[in-house]
């Protein structure tokens, strides 16, 4: 099945408020996929990509009423395009969020966590140290066994099938560490991680910042289906918070690093072949454009246009886990 030209209005809902109207903004066929994977040295079996066939045409939808960009969900990864993924260097061994989140937690008092998507155990393994009790979800059964294998609580299932009775008590914090981007219901999602808290618990968001430096390789394969199903803006985590009934505490953005412009500039010149496209200049200009970044202070002028966002929420006082 293909899909008509960007511009006509799709109909899918809005996986963030509900709407119905939805117009499409961008295009890649499953061929362009394909080949954008396979310049950044991944090559996935048919089983992998599910119904993204070479021929599909895959369309970003922008919601009409509240402006969220949206993949069709049924697009979303399955268990073997993870599995076939999962390489060293898929799980990054430190995030800005991880200490920020760490940070926050200290201030709230916030002592037991669980890391939803925790991989291997990077972050839990600091939030241990920082005298947490720690538990995770996993669904890659390796990483998950690594991450029990240094003493964490993992659970290889998904966050609705997760009990009270599993975890043993409620939490104080829930973690979701680049994966809303990956869920087709993020309301949903955090509306039961509320349901694991304690009255005053708190929830902590980082994704992808679709307005930040990404904006440089639009054909990055890591922004588009079976990998991500949704991209995410600052304005966004008011409407997230409303919807899942929980209160907005705090969000901002990774600050813009020169070394983050000098990489996502030749990621695009080396996805830009793939799609027929020139380049942004040599890799020589990319070093000049970031040196002269760093060293006029440009980067307090962009504080929020680095690789992620993020948002704490935390659920009323009065509610209550189930």
């Amino acid at each position: 099945m293909l899909r008509g030209a960007p511009g006509l209005v799709g109909m899918s809902a809005c996986p963030l408020c509900g709407a119905s109207g939805a117009r499409d903004v961008e295009q890649l066929t499953g061929d362009q996929l394909r080949a954008l994977w396979r310049t950044l040295g991944w090559e996935f079996s048919a089983e992998a990509w599910g119904r993204v066939t070479p021929e599909f045409v895959v369309g970003l939808d922008r919601c009409v009423d509240c402006g969220f960009e949206f993949f069709d969900p049924s697009l979303a990864g399955n268990e073997s395009f993870y599995r076939e993924l999962e390489r060293e260097d898929y799980f990054v061994q430190n995030r800005p969020e991880f200490q920020r989140t760490l940070s926050f937690a200290r201030h709230k008092g916030l002592k037991k966590a669980l890391d939803v998507g925790c991989g291997s155990g990077i972050f839990l393994d600091m939030a241990r140290a920082a005298g947490c009790k720690t538990w995770g979800l996993e669904l890659n059964r390796a990483a998950a066994d690594k991450a029990r294998s240094k003493g964490h609580q993992v659970l290889d299932c998904t966050l609705d099938d997760v009990s009270k009775e599993q975890v043993g008590e409620l939490m104080d914090l829930v973690t979701f560490f680049q994966v809303l981007e990956h869920v087709a219901e993020p309301a949903q999602v955090l509306r039961k991680a509320a349901s694991l808290l304690k009255p005053g618990g708190c929830i902590a968001v980082a994704v992808p910042a679709a307005e930040g430096v990404l904006r440089l390789v639009p054909w990055d394969p890591h922004q588009w289906p079976p990998h991500h199903i949704t991209r995410w803006r600052l304005k966004d985590f008011g409407k997230l918070a409303r919807v899942a009934g929980v209160s907005l505490l705090q969000s901002g953005g990774d600050q813009l690093l020169g070394s983050d412009i000098f990489y996502f500039w030749k990621l695009r010149q080396r996805l830009a072949s793939v799609m027929g496209q020139p380049g942004k200049g040599a890799a020589s200009l990319a070093r000049l454009v970031s040196l002269l970044y760093r060293k006029t202070g440009m980067k307090w002028f962009f504080p929020r246009r680095g690789i992620s966002i993020y948002a704490f929420f935390q659920l009323h006082p009065a509610s209550g886990g189930t």
